[in-house]
């Protein structure tokens, strides 16, 4: 493929994903949980339950927050928004890359004699 037929369709793709982008609602890190607990009172199995969280990293530290039903239906969709964008990006920097190398001139090498 030529390079000008190649440069249109990186640069395609690149709008493409950048609209995909666009779209997307609220993001969040982090990963969120629902647990269930069985516990024995006085002999029998009891369970107990669902409580949900979202962990995420800040500053280096593991921070988790106890969240409501409510709560964690609307987290769970902005954790996997976020892990959406982060493929989204990937995918624009790997064509961002190729499109810089098509676009410019590189250095000079030595040729072989």
């Amino acid at each position: 493929m030529n390079t000008i037929k190649r440069n249109e369709e990186l640069q395609k793709q690149y709008e493409q994903l950048k609209n995909k982008l666009a779209l997307i609602g609220p993001i969040c890190q982090g990963s969120v949980i629902e647990r269930h607990y069985n516990r024995s009172v006085q002999g029998k199995q009891t369970l107990y339950g669902p409580y949900y969280s979202w962990t995420r990293k800040v500053a280096n530290k593991t921070v988790t927050v106890a969240l409501s039903r409510d709560q964690y239906q609307h987290m769970a969709k902005a954790v996997a928004a976020h892990r959406k964008v982060e493929g989204i990006l990937k995918k624009m920097c790997a064509i961002s890359e190729e499109l810089v190398t098509l676009q410019t001139t590189g250095v000079a090498t030595r040729k072989s004699r």
